[in-house]
């Protein structure tokens, strides 16, 4: 073991950086991870992610009205997906995943008046308003095809932006979150029986991979419309950087820990009322 003298000790202490340095960092980080949130539209996809969890909440009714959550239950673990609450603990995340050059590589990359188009195309395509355009758009082009090197520059596009493979995770990652919620007064002793079911979850998303795929690329084309290919081609190449790869890797990591997080709460605090009124 390593000893030091109490010179070596002292002379430790007087180049450590004080508690308030490490603070004003800290600081310094989340206020960037914040400014990165907002340029990369990430704020605003989190802002609509309690809609997407009501929504599976629902659906998991309709399709096992058996063991569904009654509107008080589905009430109570509905609460613990409020945008503010998911934000705050996204931003803490990428805070201790994302180092100082990389925030700075990120933002200044979404500093241009490119990124910033891009970004708020995005945003808007995303909204309700606008769901009636793209459909008609998408029954069109469904006759009218673009260019054959238009869709493979899509296609790419939805590769290395991880389009599908997010939304796929994110799927899967709900899924597991509620069947927890639906077997919660089953026996959990079995390991090999919970594996079960994981992989009975994540081989029905894949089934339906082809298909999500097809339907976000179509989106796709609606959302970059009016983006040339010179446009994308450098999107692409701005999103092939490492540090964006590392973003978008560890953003999807941390929305699917909030996720079962959430449900994990959820799944306790349901347990504890259910337990309540059998006593």
């Amino acid at each position: 073991m390593l000893t030091y003298t109490k010179h070596a000790l002292l002379a430790l202490l007087l180049l450590a950086p004080s508690p308030a340095l490490f603070a004003i960092e800290r600081d310094n980080t989340e206020a960037k991870v914040e400014q990165l949130m907002q340029a990369s539209g990430l704020k605003h996809v989190i802002e609509r992610f309690p809609q997407e969890i009501e929504a599976q909440i629902n659906l998991q009714k309709r399709s096992s009205p058996s063991t569904a959550l009654s509107d008080e239950e589905s009430k109570l673990l509905f609460s613990h997906f409020k945008s503010s609450t998911i934000y705050d603990s996204l931003k803490q995340y990428l805070s201790h995943k994302l180092n100082q050059q990389t925030l700075t590589t990120l933002l200044a990359m979404h500093d241009n008046s490119l990124m910033k188009r891009l970004v708020t195309a995005e945003v808007n395509a995303s909204s309700s308003e606008h769901k009636n355009d793209m459909e008609a758009f998408i029954n069109t082009l469904r006759h009218n095809p673009p260019t054959t090197s238009r869709i493979k520059l899509i296609q790419q596009l939805d590769r290395v932006a991880m389009s599908t493979e997010s939304v796929l995770y994110i799927m899967q990652m709900m899924m597991l979150g509620m069947n927890e919620i639906m077997t919660s007064g089953q026996d959990k002793s079995n390991p090999s029986k919970r594996a079960q079911q994981q992989k009975v979850i994540t081989d029905s998303t894949r089934l339906i991979e082809d298909e999500l795929r097809e339907q976000i690329i179509m989106s796709m084309h609606y959302i970059y419309r009016d983006f040339t290919d010179d446009e994308l081609l450098h999107y692409i190449a701005e999103l092939k950087r490492d540090e964006s790869q590392h973003f978008t890797r560890v953003a999807i990591e941390g929305i699917g820990i909030i996720i079962l997080d959430a449900f994990k709460h959820g799944m306790n605090q349901l347990l504890q009322r259910r337990n309540a009124k059998a006593a």
